[in-house]
């Protein structure tokens, strides 16, 4: 960037300022103090960045003239083989306006303050803080540039991997964060499985409690219906076995008769036959004679058949009678099943007893059995039950055991009478139907408990996998924080090569400039990571400190230093040709310092090919050349020079 013309109006000293400048060649301003030599540069510096060096952001007010409400200034300045022209307006209202367009163009490349500086970065290569580390040397002391500025960073090409660092920093905080809220995320959902209460084997005991439950329901309602069907048989075969033993009555006394009627026709037959000469067979015909007076007609052997036929017709009575026996017995050996099965659910108390039965609600209720009744005016503790327990109702009387026992022998007979047997079985299916309730009841409870348990061990595995996924993403997460820590390892290891490079090549630039400025007294330098400066002496053969040597040779060196930074600038981020404007270089040097800087200024080569040097003074034989020499008065508020004016 070189500059070819200024123009102000209220800028700072001057009401009006016009210089035309060559492009190449030394610029020299002189004059006494406050004359306005140092407003130039801060004209410069604020035409192309809208502040400058002395006045800040803040206050830029100042920079309009004093007594006037408003400064313009007008920059025209090249790039390669391109003109531009930039102007800037600013009233002390703060109203601050910037215009940027190429020479002989009308229509701007940019306009407004912020668009311009981007515009005008992306032309020239460089900022504001990089300019006034390197080409713009401003009214102050020359000290070393800060070793961590952002202009030093650019120049040694480490900006961009640092500001890519401070990215995956900022990366790396976010992702520790995404961390952090992962693992609450996960303590809160362990909080949530832990407060499920979840016991492991719980869902396998109540499972078997409820099949245990369920086979004891089974149990019972299997006896009623087994009660109920034989109380049935039992009244069936209490009317048959009535029947049968009144057919048995009467087949017994038909038996009865047909053996007597059996034995007196064969007892009739023998008299008349075989035994006639017997008295007792005179008297029989006697008794014939009397009453039977035709029986002489009746053949003795029809008497025989008459026998023989009541005999067997007792014989069958007697048939008759054992097969109703028989029938009886086994009417009765039915039945007596019936007794079989009051005592099976009699010993349902046992049963309850001996394996201490899965409710235990309904063993307080029966006085540790569930088949055991409270007696009248009993206290039973309440006992806190799980929560699957049944509330029990009272529970209907159960007949008395002693009951049964003087049942067993007549309803085994069969000869209990059917009010007996009711008065005993009614009583017995109703308390066992009640257990029955009970029992349903508690398989009921237990599948709602077995549900819910089921559904908090779902619902335990649903958070697991809410964990498990979380446990991959904050994995994933430190993944990637690892990822971006390597990335910042290899980005130190680059920006440290970076920097090593940069140190060695400014100690190399510098040792370049400096015999040019020390008329070779001093050339050997060391340059450190914090871009503290060793010179070596020869006399005492050893690197000094700055402070050691005189304030010109410091200021010669950091000279020297300065345009080392602007060549590195130069060559890392400025296309083309570049001034370099320098507000009081030569302060503390003597005449023969100050020939042998403008020798070594005049000297700089094509790079920075624009220099301007301000000085109150140049010596008479300076040993250059000025291709122009501004100079300044106190008083002088209009300043105006060409390209033709010579010193």
């Amino acid at each position: 960037m070189i500059i070819s013309r200024l123009e102000g109006t209220n800028i700072l000293k001057y009401r009006h300022l016009a210089l035309t400048l060559p492009e190449d060649g030394l610029i020299a301003i002189s004059g006494p103090n406050e004359s306005g030599k140092s407003s130039i540069g801060e004209a410069v510096c604020f035409a192309l960045f809208g502040r400058t060096f002395s006045i800040g952001p803040d206050e830029l007010e100042k920079v309009v003239r004093w007594g006037e409400g408003h400064c313009n200034v007008v920059l025209d300045f090249r790039v390669g083989d391109d003109d531009y022209r930039l102007s800037r307006q600013l009233d002390r209202e703060g109203n601050h306006g910037a215009k940027l367009h190429r020479v002989g163009e009308d229509k701007p490349l940019a306009r407004g303050v912020p668009q311009v500086a981007e515009r005008l970065t992306e032309l020239v290569g460089f900022e504001y803080e990089q300019f006034v580390e390197s080409f713009y040397l401003a009214q102050r002391e020359i000290t070393t540039p800060h070793p961590h500025s952002r202009a030093v960073k650019i120049m040694a090409g480490v900006a961009p991997l640092e500001q890519v660092a401070d990215e995956i920093h900022d990366e790396i905080r976010e992702f520790e964060e995404q961390r952090e809220e992962v693992q609450t995320e996960i303590e809160s959902t362990r909080q949530e499985i832990d407060e499920l209460d979840l016991e492991e084997g719980r869902l396998q005991r109540l499972e078997k409690e409820r099949e245990e439950t369920q086979d004891e329901a089974d149990l019972v309602a299997g006896l009623r219906e087994e009660i109920i069907e034989r109380l049935g048989v039992y009244e069936t075969n209490k009317q048959e076995i009535l029947r049968a033993e009144s057919a048995r009555s009467r087949a017994s006394l038909l038996r009865f008769l047909f053996f007597l009627l059996a034995l007196a026709a064969g007892a009739v037959w023998w008299l008349l036959g075989k035994g006639a000469g017997m008295p007792l067979a005179a008297q029989l015909r006697g008794l014939l004679d009397q009453y039977v007076p035709q029986w002489q007609a009746v053949p003795n052997q029809w008497i025989l058949w008459g026998a023989i036929a009541f005999a067997v017709l007792f014989l069958l009575s007697w048939v008759r009678v054992a097969a109703k026996s028989g029938r009886i017995r086994a009417l009765r050996a039915e039945s007596g099943r019936l007794v079989e099965t009051l005592q099976r659910a009699r010993e349902i108390d046992v049963a309850f007893e001996a394996e201490q039965p899965l409710l235990p609600s309904l063993q307080a209720q029966e006085g540790a059995s569930v088949c055991e009744l409270p007696e009248e005016g009993d206290e039973t503790e309440v006992v806190d039950e799980p929560s699957h327990a049944p509330e029990v109702e009272a529970s209907p009387r159960r007949p008395d055991a002693g009951t049964l026992e003087l049942l067993v022998d007549p309803m085994s007979n069969g000869e209990a009478t059917l009010r007996q047997v009711h008065d005993y079985v009614e009583p017995e299916l109703e308390w066992l139907g009640w257990v029955q309730e009970q029992l349903q009841a508690g398989v009921g409870d237990l599948d709602q408990a077995i549900e819910e348990e089921r559904e908090r061990l779902r619902q335990a595995e649903r958070l697991n996998q809410v964990i498990e996924g979380l446990r991959e993403k904050r994995e994933e997460i430190e993944s990637r924080i690892g990822l971006r820590r390597t990335a910042l390892e290899l980005l130190a290891g680059a920006i440290d090569h970076l920097s090593n490079n940069f140190n060695r090549d400014i100690k190399d630039l510098v040792a370049r400039l400096l015999p040019r400025f020390t008329e070779g007294r001093y050339e050997h330098l060391k340059v450190d990571e914090d871009l503290k400066v060793q010179v070596f002496s020869a006399e005492k053969r050893d690197f000094m400190a700055l402070d050691e040597v005189s304030s010109g040779t410091q200021r010669q060196i950091m000279l020297a230093l300065r345009l080392a930074l602007s060549q590195k600038l130069l060559a890392r981020k400025v296309k083309g040709k570049q001034f370099a404007f320098l507000d009081e270089p030569f302060a503390f040097f003597d005449d023969e310092r100050t020939r042998n800087a403008l020798a070594a200024l005049a000297e700089l080569g094509d790079d920075i090919s624009q220099v301007w040097i301000v000085a109150q003074s140049f010596p008479e034989d300076a040993g250059v050349r000025f291709d122009v020499h501004i100079q300044c008065e106190r008083g002088q508020d209009e300043l105006a020079v060409g390209v033709s004016q010579d010193a």
